[in-house]
């Protein structure tokens, strides 16, 4: 009886970690949690980024880091993502998981208040 509950904890424990969700693309694989902090991370900055041009605020483009190297900088950007940083094409990857946990149709999942109806 003394082997049950440590037993039950093992299998608690093996368990948890089998429900986690990876999102894959190439050769790369992130947590469904990661990639989700990802998308809010480029979601911010491309409001930033448009509040900037509204205002009349524009950088010169030598001067300006490329937005693969903005979300790079980021202190928020999960440990995990950051070998991505390291790859020369990093934005276009960073899109790319985004794009992932992305539906298609925002009304698939009736995220917009502008949703009159899900089909």
């Amino acid at each position: 009886m003394r082997g049950l509950p440590l037993f039950a904890l093992l299998m608690l424990g093996l368990l948890g970690g089998s429900f986690a969700v990876t999102v894959s693309d190439g050769g790369y694989s992130f947590s469904l949690e990661s990639v989700k902090v990802l998308k809010r991370l480029m979601e911010l900055q491309a409001r930033e980024m448009e509040a900037k041009a509204l205002a009349g605020t524009h950088f010169a483009p030598y001067h300006h880091p490329s937005p693969g190297a903005q979300l790079c900088n980021n202190p928020t950007l999960p440990q995990e993502m950051r070998p991505l940083c390291m790859e020369p094409q990093s934005h276009e990857l960073f899109l790319r998981f985004a794009a992932l946990i992305t539906p298609l149709d925002p009304c698939e999942v009736c995220s917009s208040p502008a949703c009159t109806g899900c089909y």
